[in-house]
């Protein structure tokens, strides 16, 4: 089977090293910001920005602007929806909320503070974020709002499918109670 020209670019493009273990990087570890990449691979800001810009160009990974970080992900096996959950799970404080809600299911803003080390009032940021992005579920019953994930298989899923990219123990240990 004939290679396209296209494809030929982007074989080229990654014959160089640095762009390989970028690549390589981003395709194992799905939705990582700038920083993040660069901590991972201690490559300076120009030049990282330079090699990562020109994989970009030639379709091998895509940016996206999730309001507060671009993210990087390599033009494979991802959906909109699962893109939008990772995004979110990349942050600490949102992935222990969300994994704390797997496990107790419908719980208020009283129960999350007192079980997991995050201030109140970043819990309350964060459940207001996860409610816009339409990951939550909220219902007030009296004075109290209690919480629950609106689709948990899709959180899971994807916490499993990126568990090496978090290095998180809370996760592994979410993940291998799922998995055993």
């Amino acid at each position: 089977m004939a290679i396209t020209p296209y494809e030929e670019i982007q074989r080229k493009a990654l014959e160089l090293e640095i762009r390989q273990s970028l690549y390589s990087l981003i395709s194992a570890s799905l939705g990582l910001h700038f920083r993040e990449i660069q901590r991972r691979t201690k490559i300076a800001t120009g030049q990282l920005t330079y090699h990562l810009n020109y994989l970009q160009k030639v379709g091998l990974i895509k940016i996206v602007n999730d309001g507060e970080y671009l993210r990087y992900y390599a033009h494979i096996q991802i959906d909109d929806e699962e893109r939008r959950v990772l995004e979110l799970v990349r942050q600490k404080s949102i992935r222990h909320i969300l994994l704390y809600l797997l496990e107790n299911d419908n719980c208020n803003h009283e129960n999350l503070v007192m079980n997991l080390d995050i201030a109140a009032s970043t819990i309350s940021w964060h459940l207001k974020k996860l409610i816009d992005a339409n990951i939550l579920n909220k219902e007030v019953e009296g004075r109290k709002s209690f919480y629950s994930i609106k689709n948990p298989e899709l959180i899971k899923k994807v916490l499993i499918k990126n568990k090496d990219s978090f290095l998180d123990i809370v996760v592994d240990r979410f993940i291998e109670m799922w998995e055993t």
